[in-house]
């Protein structure tokens, strides 16, 4: 597997770290934790203290940190004094004048806004575990059942991958209602599969569904924004992506992860010999029944 690049800004090493914690063993997990809760004292923190918060040795903290694409820790601190540099000269007052200036300009924000979506959508393509992916496409293409599950603005994505994977010949649901999605879940069996969706990784009913189809001894997907989230803990394979930046942390967030579902549809149907646009052939004389013009038994007058 190709090592990670360092990020070039504080935010993009926040998504970094969120999103490569998936790979880590259980002590290098607590040093990125402690990274990131205290990522705006790294850079007058010793190896030692680290670790001791960390409750680990000063060795995995570097090599955590060589697992993140640095050198060592102080490879880390000198890119961390880097970034806070940029940011201190970024947020000056003469800069905050000119990106309001920029902002009343109303035709300038739609360029803005697309411009860093588009930007951010691609560091988040660059987060995610190709690995962890390819894995999630087995388990889904050998599950006899999947299960979508999510709660608030992630049932959507949900109910949306269970219709594609279903059109794709799966037997495939996202129930709506939360109890619903925990009877289903403990129903699943070891040939099964959980797909859990979560944009912040901690929503209590995700994590509750996810406890009973781990219960039932069903494989867990997540796709979340953090890779050191409760969620990503609890699964057997992590898909952490999301945005770099705080202004489209959500937005791109959600964007990335449906982008991610609709990619594991397309991976599994492909695997599977399916076509990747249309129905599954299993489902062509429905589509063709449903599609066909409506036809009424009223006779018709001739004049």
């Amino acid at each position: 597997m190709t090592e990670p690049q360092p990020p070039r800004t504080q935010q993009a090493f926040l998504a970094h770290v969120r999103a490569s914690a998936g790979q880590l063993g259980p002590a290098e997990k607590r040093v990125a934790e402690t990274l990131i809760a205290h990522l705006e004292e790294i850079t007058d923190l010793a190896t030692s203290q680290i670790a001791q918060r960390a409750e680990t040795s000063a060795a995995t903290v570097v090599r955590t940190c060589q697992r993140l694409g640095y050198s060592g820790y102080h490879a880390l601190k000198a890119e961390m004094t880097r970034h806070r540099y940029l940011r201190d000269r970024e947020s000056q007052p003469s800069a905050q004048r000119a990106e309001a200036d920029e902002a009343s300009n109303h035709s300038s924000i739609i360029d803005r806004v697309l411009t860093t979506a588009q930007s951010d959508l691609a560091s988040a393509a660059a987060l995610l575990d190709r690995n962890a992916f390819d894995r999630a496409v087995d388990a889904l293409a050998s599950a006899q059942r999947i299960l979508f599950v999510g709660s608030g603005e992630s049932a959507t994505p949900a109910q949306d991958a269970a219709l594609r994977f279903t059109m794709g010949g799966r037997q495939a649901v996202a129930p709506v209602e939360t109890l619903s999605q925990q009877f289903t879940a403990r129903l699943l069996s070891t040939e099964d599969a959980c797909v859990a969706i979560s944009f912040s990784g901690a929503n209590r009913h995700t994590l509750d569904a996810v406890s009973a189809a781990r219960s039932a001894g069903a494989r867990i997907i997540s796709i979340t924004s953090s890779g050191v989230s409760p969620l990503a803990r609890r699964a057997d394979i992590s898909l952490a992506t999301g945005s770099p930046t705080q202004e489209t942390e959500v937005f791109v967030g959600r964007i990335a992860h449906t982008l991610v579902l609709n990619a594991l549809n397309l991976a599994v149907q492909h695997q599977s010999g399916e076509p990747t646009f249309g129905p599954s052939q299993a489902l062509v004389d429905v589509f063709a029944r449903t599609l066909r013009p409506e036809v009424t038994d009223e006779p018709t007058t001739e004049t």
